[in-house]
């Protein structure tokens, strides 16, 4: 099992297009305890594997559900969606909003 979520954090974290540094420095780690993590050569906290399912904007289970794994096909949209939704936090309620509306109105042309 921790195999399988180290696999999957490389998996997430490569498709949302992090560095093991950039995810480090967003969760407050070490790039070596991801490099650590996702070569299986250590546990991973609870704690390091809720924050990096929020950088990574998954739900914890994305990490435990076999139904997670990213299929080349789905791997550059699913790595566009995490960028976005990481982009938007950032942004204003309005802002948001508006950036929505926009995405709306192109995908209906």
């Amino acid at each position: 099992m921790e195999q399988r979520i180290a696999a999957r954090v490389r998996q997430h974290r490569q498709a949302a297009g992090l560095t093991q540094s950039e995810l480090a420095n967003k969760i407050g780690a070490h790039t070596q305890q991801i490099y650590r993590y996702e070569t299986g050569g250590g546990r991973i906290p609870a704690t390091h594997l809720c924050e990096i399912a929020r950088v990574l904007a998954l739900p914890l289970e994305a990490f435990f559900d076999e139904q997670t794994d990213i299929g080349t096909e789905d791997e550059l949209l699913l790595r566009d969606t995490r960028t976005v939704a990481m982009l938007l936090r950032s942004l204003s309620a309005e802002r948001r909003s508006a950036i929505i509306d926009l995405l709306r109105a192109m995908a209906a042309e």
